[in-house]
């Protein structure tokens, strides 16, 4: 697992040389401004936008926060001055290419400061405006030597995503990529070149989510917050699954009664237990009693501890106060597998699927969720069922029949059933029952999360750590 950040870790790392030059390119709408402002946010320096199709306004208008690390007069029109009187702001005069680089020397000596940035946004249609041949390199490396005598980076943005010549004078290269599969959205930004360091990632996503440039970086990634979550039960049909973006697509929470489907895509791996575990536990804290029927491949420590590390979730437990502890040894329970014991210290609610009659086996759980229902004085649970633990205790012969009987008698406990099914199995569970219906698949080392029932955009999770709480948080790429 990672932590969060907003830029590939190889073009945050080239970053740090003054003199670095980089290519972003693609086509239209990719997001290949969006990225060179939020290069110039982490830089923090001074910074000269060449810009050939936007004004200092219409840019502040298209990305607010822009304002704050670009100033205005530092923001060069740089499309050629031939009819002055009808243009309402021309901050940057010329007419050829020795008029262009004299005045943008000028304007780098007076920007000039510990560290400084020069961003042609685009140099396609400056070259065209300078009406120089687009194989004609002469403006490029104009930059690049102005750059190198004053210790600038230099950005070029062009609107190709074909390999060019520019690549082979700049020291990095990325290319966006903006495409819809299954009528969804994704972005994905290829490193293709990055002098005298190692590409350790080629392919990241990115979304542009609120005109704002982030990247996800390979794996889970956590995010330390500040604030706390309070977390009471509500009154109605819905529990709140306490993850914003999957109560607004749920209409609130689980519908209490409903059937619910989690399918996991093959190289997840543990991705899924650490996401989908902080939304189970905080519904325990919530006061609504959990039962939980893990994956095979789980330990029971692993389940009953609910977090993803032992330091997190040594984290977790410090800061617990004495109530919400005793919520989690109430309402807290783990169906195992006869081989899968837990240790000799474990202090959880831990129970067993014999395995040899199925009717006896739910019989048991019902007997349980009433008493543990009654003692907590709730209306109402959460079962969440693996499929492969589920195929290993029962065999796949009456194994859908088994799993409709054990949905009929949670639906008749007024309880939300979830279960999560293995993309490399092959029972098929009966979406059409499903309330809703989720994915969990690895996009080239990318974990990311959308729904079928019913259908959603791309989101990328991660987990938000504050004083009290682990929350998962979808990002969506947008």
């Amino acid at each position: 697992m990672v932590l969060a950040t907003t830029l590939p870790k190889e073009i945050s790392e080239a970053l740090e040389s003054p003199t670095f030059s980089l290519h972003i390119k693609g086509s239209a709408g990719t997001g290949k401004t969006t990225m060179a402002l939020e290069l110039v946010r982490y830089m923090n320096c001074s910074a000269i936008y060449l810009s050939t199709r936007v004004s200092p306004s219409r840019l502040y208008n298209q990305f607010p926060w822009s304002e704050t690390c670009l100033h205005q007069e530092n923001i060069l029109d740089a499309n050629t001055s031939l009819d002055l009187q009808t243009r309402e702001e021309t901050l940057f005069e010329y007419v050829d290419r020795p008029s262009f680089l004299k005045n943008l020397y000028s304007r780098v000596l007076e920007a000039k400061g510990e560290h400084l940035a020069i961003i042609a946004d685009s140099v396609d249609y400056l070259k065209s405006n300078l009406r120089i041949p687009q194989e004609d390199l002469s403006v490029e490396r104009d930059i690049l030597d102005m750059a190198e005598r004053v210790n600038a980076n230099v950005i070029f943005i062009s609107e190709t995503c074909e390999e060019s010549k520019l690549d082979y004078l700049v020291d990095g290269v990325v290319r966006l990529e903006r495409d819809i599969v299954n009528e969804r959205l994704i972005r994905k930004l290829y490193v293709e070149k990055i002098r005298r360091n190692k590409i350790e990632n080629p392919m990241y996503l990115f979304t542009l989510k609120d005109g704002r440039f982030r990247c996800f970086e390979n794996g889970l990634q956590i995010n330390f917050i500040p604030r706390e979550t309070k977390l009471e039960q509500k009154e109605g049909r819905k529990i709140p699954t306490l993850v914003p973006e999957l109560d607004k697509i749920l209409g609130g929470g689980f519908e209490k009664g409903s059937f619910n489907i989690f399918e996991i895509g093959e190289n997840v791996g543990m991705a899924h237990f650490y996401i989908f575990s902080p939304i189970f536990f905080n519904i325990v804290l919530q006061g609504y009693p959990v039962f939980s029927i893990p994956s095979k491949s789980l330990f029971s420590t692993d389940v009953v501890k609910m977090v993803p590390t032992s330091d997190l979730n040594e984290k977790l437990v410090s800061t617990l106060g004495d109530d919400s502890l005793n919520r989690l040894k109430k309402c807290f329970h783990v169906f195992l597998t006869p081989e899968n014991h837990p240790s000799p210290t474990e202090t959880y609610n831990t129970h067993h699927l014999k395995g040899q009659n199925p009717k006896e086996d739910l019989n048991n759980f019902t007997e349980l969720a009433k008493k543990v229902l009654e003692e907590v004085k709730a209306e109402t649970l959460v079962v969440t069922m693996a499929s492969d633990t589920m195929e290993y205790v029962y065999g796949t012969g009456d194994l859908l029949k088994i799993i409709q009987t054990w949905m009929e008698q949670i639906k008749k406990l007024n309880g939300v059933m979830v279960m999560f099914q293995f993309g490399h199995e092959t029972l098929k569970l009966p979406t059409h029952l499903a309330k809703s219906y989720f994915k969990l698949e690895n996009i080239g080392g990318n974990i990311v999360f959308f729904g079928e029932i019913p259908k959603t955009q791309i989101y990328v999770p991660s987990l938000n750590i504050s004083e009290r709480s682990i929350q998962t948080k979808l990002l969506s790429i947008e």
